[in-house]
């Protein structure tokens, strides 16, 4: 027995043996790229330098090199440590000391050829004299000249740790010799939430005028997540409900659930507010209901209510409860036949897929027929999750007629890290996209863009409005997201209208037609009574939005346009509004059918 139980020993000593010899080699190998790289290939090359090690950087590093294979994509390995960085990085003792690569790690950098070094604790520790040479003080002096040498180099932060992401980034900001790269474009790109100070800072970075070293650019995987089902076809609210195809009205209220109110359950009910404010047949928006469940909603409730002071308990009802409590379906039992939509947000895959497998069993089983589909939307935070969970959904979906119940997966960290949504930030291209199209003048969309929002906009409002910097940044950001919002619910208000999915296109070119009729600061257009009354009210759909967007943003009625109190004279029922300002509203209209039929040619 014990010779058994010694050799069983001795062969998992003998494996790890061999793990050891092929990890040593590997850092080897990977400290002897790096220099041959600066020494004859790092001139005036495309580097994308990743802190540290996980999943959303290989994702985002393989997409890099799938869609630009001659860049190059350096890896720190960071080891968190006590003691004098430098001098630790002075001797090749790390090579042996640092075994924070897997096997599956050296098979994915190997794929994508990824340059190697480590260092201990990264760019978030070092001090104020530190930060002016990130790479000597980090023992990096390959990577540094590699950074100098290079034409232009992107940075990613894509850590959980936020306050690390953040810390990093700004001492990153300091470096001289990325100071002195500003020019070129130097970009660090930080997982982090955009929330108050942090959103602003990160548009902060885009304006000449204040910005020294690289831009910032906050990659908030929580908004991006919702960002996804804004930008679907099949995720969208209206796809919920009854659609008069007569008037574009729904006559019925629209209620949805929301479990783990973190921050994608946040942005969930967001989503669901703006892009679910449609009327009823008396020009009204219909009734709005979210529950957003979370055992530890108590501790930030307060904080929900004072952000957002003009919505309250008969739109958003905060719930305390657990999901296997029986508080928690007792309320889904009172709710299931009113349902329109479930997002669950739980930031654990599987408490999040078997909770959407029970709700989507519940469903079937207690909802009445002829009732609107109930999409039921789970997110997949972990990548090694995802093709479990889509073959449950898709089996599930499959295994019923119709589309009654659906459940779906969102946010895939695959959907979020890639060169589309990063890189070339696909959803801001869409949003300045729709701002040259509603200008609907000679100017280039980067320069009308420029010209509406950049830094000459911000002087503007700084010194010729006397704005706070501050608050004056803000606004500027809440223009923007009116932008990014109306792009991305041009796929509603053609629903509304009648023309979205596979419509007919001559019914596009007659609504195209159409809004040519209509004269500047009016509402009214040429044409026939079905016609004119889907644009009314797809005009005041677009009003509804538009208030659902301000008091989320925390805005309230105030007599006039007050952006430091957070107050707008147009937070008002659309027939209170003067026939100019509703006119703006029949504008953005006008905007989706033009740049919809503009794209179908």
């Amino acid at each position: 027995y014990m010779s058994v139980f010694s050799l069983v020993h001795l062969c998992a000593a003998f494996i790890s043996f061999l793990f050891l010899l092929k990890v040593i080699g590997f850092k080897v190998k990977s400290a002897l790229n790096l220099k041959l790289f600066r020494l004859f290939q790092s001139k005036q090359t495309i580097v994308h330098l990743f802190w540290d090690i996980n999943e959303p950087s290989y994702l985002m590093a393989e997409d890099i090199k799938r869609n630009k294979p001659d860049d190059v994509v350096i890896f720190v390995d960071i080891e968190e440590e006590d003691g004098d960085l430098a001098s630790k990085k002075a001797n090749m003792s790390h090579i042996v000391n640092s075994m924070n690569v897997s096997n599956e790690d050296i098979r994915r950098l190997d794929n994508i050829r990824a340059l190697v070094d480590h260092c201990y604790n990264g760019p978030a520790v070092l001090g104020e004299d530190d930060s002016k040479d990130v790479f000597g003080a980090l023992g990096l002096p390959d990577i540094g000249k590699i950074v100098k040498k290079a034409k232009f180099c992107n940075f990613y932060f894509l850590s959980e740790d936020e306050s690390v992401n953040i810390a990093g980034a700004l001492n990153m900001k300091r470096d001289e010799r990325l100071v002195a790269k500003a020019k070129d474009e130097a970009v660090i790109y930080v997982h982090a939430r955009k929330d108050i100070d942090i959103e602003v800072y990160g548009h902060y970075s885009q304006f000449e005028y204040s910005k020294e070293g690289p831009k910032m650019k906050i990659v908030d995987s929580a908004y991006l997540s919702i960002a996804g089902l804004k930008r679907g076809e099949k995720t969208l609210p209206v796809k919920c409900v009854d659609v008069d195809p007569e008037t574009g009205t729904v006559n019925a209220p629209f209620t949805s659930l929301i479990v783990g109110f973190g921050s994608t359950g946040k942005e969930a009910f967001k989503f669901l507010y703006e892009f679910s404010a449609f009327i009823d047949k008396d020009k009204n928006r219909i009734p709005f209901k979210c529950y957003a469940v979370d055992e530890n909603i108590g501790k930030i409730a307060g904080l929900i209510r004072g952000r957002m002071p003009a919505i309250g308990v008969d739109e958003l009802e905060l719930v305390q409860a657990s999901v296997d409590s029986d508080d928690f379906w007792k309320l889904l039992g009172n709710i299931v036949d009113k349902l329109n939509y479930v997002v669950i947000a739980m930031n654990n895959d599987n408490q999040g897929l078997a909770l959407a497998v029970n709700i989507y069993s519940y469903a079937l089983q207690h909802r009445p027929k002829g009732l609107p589909s109930l999409k039921i939307m789970v997110r997949c935070y972990d990548s090694s999750n995802e093709r479990r969970m889509t073959e449950i959904t898709t089996s599930l979906n499959d295994s019923v007629e119709g589309d009654a119940v659906e459940m779906l997966l969102f946010g895939m960290q695959k959907d979020i890290y890639n060169c589309g949504l990063v890189l070339s930030d696909s959803i801001m291209c869409d949003a300045m996209e729709f701002n040259a199209a509603y200008e609907n003048n000679p100017y280039s969309a980067e320069e009308q863009w420029n010209a509406n929002f950049g830094a000459m906009e911000l002087k503007k409002m700084v010194f010729g409005k006397g704005l706070p910097k501050y608050h004056a940044i803000s606004d500027i950001n809440r223009r923007v997201e009116q932008n990014v919002s109306n792009s991305m619910h041009m796929s509603t208000k053609l629903h509304l209208l009648g023309l979205g999915g596979s419509a007919d296109p001559d019914e596009l070119k007659k609504f195209a037609d159409i809004i040519a009729t209509r004269e500047n600061g009016k509402i009214s257009y040429t044409c026939g009574a079905k016609e004119a009354e889907l644009m009314l009210n797809c005009a005041i759909v677009e009003h509804e939005r538009w208030l659902a967007s301000h008091k989320l943003f925390g805005y309230v009625y105030g007599e006039s346009k007050d952006y430091v109190k957070k107050m707008h004279n147009c937070i008002v029922p659309w027939n209170e509004l003067s026939e100019e300002t509703q006119s703006y509203d029949c504008n953005v209209v006008d905007t989706t059918i033009r740049l919809a039929y503009k794209k179908l040619l």
